[in-house]
């Protein structure tokens, strides 16, 4: 038996944040970063909030949030008792927006639960459609994974405007993030008809549209359909699961700060090569390639599996990306890198999102993959 659950209202589109102004006397609290306050940026939504509301702005949002980050959004939250609350900004504002929301429920911490509006300012996580947040574990430097239905948002609004400012760097390293949720998501244990059919038009779109994010930024087609496919790749991943690509991003962001979308860039072509050794897996991504039309039906499943792997290898090098931990700007040098891989490697094994794998991995294995990064 199958289970798809779509929980939360997307408006889309040019103007998409008008549909704000419906709030007329709520109590609305926003979480972002502070370069979203300092930039301006923030005025694109403070615009469209009537002044009969009244608005708190907490703007001490971090990369990477840790318990501590969210600790601190919580307190202001249930302090401020809002009827409203608004994530405002990339991956780090809503998991720490989730992990409040969290944290908050558990503990009975509003008077009533707010409505949970989430605003995307990047096309990458596709988290406005789950019920995952991911929070670091500073100690322990890895990422660990929060699952819970209470974190779906009621609204999420995707506005193509609010990322026409977002660096090529960023748009390039969000975008791989898109391609990883959609890619693990089609193969992933958990895949149905109803995700397959999401994941294969978030790859499509992003193999379109990306590039010309990337080199064009302010192209407002472009940026829409990246948000489109983020959000769709978002409910696939939520509704089929993630995998052995996730389950190695996580450390390697936890260990080195190495942002996820750019983290996942690195391990994905690792984990399409473990996992194509999977039948079943192989034969799926093959599908992929012919459903986009990259390849012909003829083209047997090996070649076509390596084509695909050619196709985001040539899209990492037109964005400049670096495709190896030891091309990264600050990345660790090989034998400090070398020293923490049994860590990452027993951390991955304990990843939420490995369980939807389609192959099994064991530890040796994981620290093999880690290494073979290098």
């Amino acid at each position: 038996m199958d289970i798809c659950q779509i929980a939360t209202k997307v408006i889309s589109g040019e103007q998409a944040l008008a549909a704000f102004r419906v709030y007329r006397t709520e109590r609305i609290f926003i979480l972002c970063d502070s370069f979203l306050t300092q930039s301006g940026a923030i005025d694109l939504l403070s615009r469209q909030i009537a002044p009969t509301n009244q608005v708190q702005v907490f703007d001490d949002v971090v990369p990477d949030p840790n318990l501590s980050g969210v600790a601190r959004a919580m307190a202001a939250a249930v302090d401020f008792q809002p009827t409203v609350l608004v994530a405002f900004g990339g991956g780090a504002a809503i998991d720490t927006a989730k992990g409040l929301v969290y944290f908050a429920s558990g503990a009975h911490a509003f008077s009533r639960p707010p409505v949970f509006v989430v605003i995307p300012t990047t096309s990458g996580t596709g988290s406005e459609m789950t019920s995952f947040a991911v929070i670091t574990d500073a100690e322990e430097k890895r990422k660990i994974a929060l699952i819970d239905d209470v974190m779906y948002a009621d609204v999420a609004i995707l506005d193509p405007q609010l990322t026409v400012s977002v660096p090529p760097a960023i748009t390039a390293n969000t975008g791989f993030d898109v391609l990883t949720h959609a890619l693990e998501a089609y193969v992933a244990k958990g895949a149905t008809d109803f995700t397959d059919a999401m994941a294969c038009k978030a790859v499509e779109l992003a193999l379109e549209y990306l590039p010309r994010c990337y080199h064009y930024g302010a192209n407002l087609k472009a940026r829409e359909a990246m948000s489109n496919a983020s959000n769709m790749a978002g409910v696939a991943f939520n509704l089929g699961g993630l995998g052995m690509v996730h389950s190695m991003a996580h450390q390697l962001g936890g260990m080195y700060h190495v942002p996820h979308g750019l983290a996942c860039a690195l391990a994905l072509p690792a984990g399409i090569a473990y996992n194509s050794r999977d039948e079943k897996a192989a034969a799926k991504y093959a599908d992929l390639t012919y459903k986009l039309s990259l390849a012909p039906r003829s083209l047997p499943v090996p070649q076509a599996v390596c084509l695909l792997q050619g196709v985001l290898k040539a899209l990492m090098s037109d964005m400049a990306m670096p495709q190896r931990i030891g091309e990264l700007p600050k990345g660790p040098d090989r034998k400090s890198y070398v020293q923490t891989i049994p860590a990452m490697a027993a951390h991955a094994m304990e990843d939420r999102c490995l369980p939807g794998n389609p192959r099994p991995v064991d530890e040796r294995t994981f620290e093999d993959l880690f290494a073979s990064l290098y």
